[in-house]
């Protein structure tokens, strides 16, 4: 309901034909290509490297071979084609979800390799032991065109009323 209110107050955001133009351009090229690679073959080879590379137990070697797999995928998800009409093609959203996939990865592999502790569901072989100092920073992925960076920002400090409740739960 807040959000629906919102709406009704704000002005909508002038629309730009030239972006929008190569919007289509860019999602409807994967129909255009009769040489591309298969989607979910790309797929497939995601899967793998995340589960051999970045599974839940990592170390440094696996992290930066993860790395330069994840930058070949990405090349080769630049020249995926698909076959059929852009009528329930699931390989043809498989595209589309593939960008959101390779990101996602890489991200996550690149705060992995930054992490030099483990903690939680993050294992890392070559430094078994908890860092205290871990629990006062994030990592922040930025994504600027076709760079990721890795930034720390602090942790915020827990609301009073919150750490009241985690005190009374101990």
């Amino acid at each position: 309901m807040a959000a629906a209110e919102h709406a009704k107050t704000t002005q909508a955001a002038p629309i730009d034909s030239g972006e929008v133009e190569e919007a289509v351009r860019e999602i409807l090229a994967p129909f255009e290509r009769k040489e591309g690679e298969n989607p979910y073959t790309i797929h497939r080879d995601l899967q793998e490297t995340m589960q051999n590379l970045v599974g839940i137990f990592r170390n440094e070697g696996d992290l930066i071979r993860a790395l330069e797999e994840l930058e070949k995928l990405n090349d080769r998800a630049e020249h995926v084609s698909v076959e059929g009409s852009r009528l329930f093609n699931p390989g043809w959203h498989l595209v589309q979800d593939l960008k959101s996939m390779l990101t996602v990865s890489e991200a996550v592999t690149r705060s992995a390799f930054a992490r030099k502790e483990s903690r939680g569901a993050h294992s890392r072989i070559d430094y078994p032991g908890f860092d205290p100092v871990w629990g006062t920073k994030n990592n922040v992925i930025l994504r600027e065109r076709t760079t990721m960076t890795l930034r720390q920002s602090p942790v915020p400090e827990m609301p009073n009323d919150l750490r009241q409740l985690v005190a009374e739960e101990k």
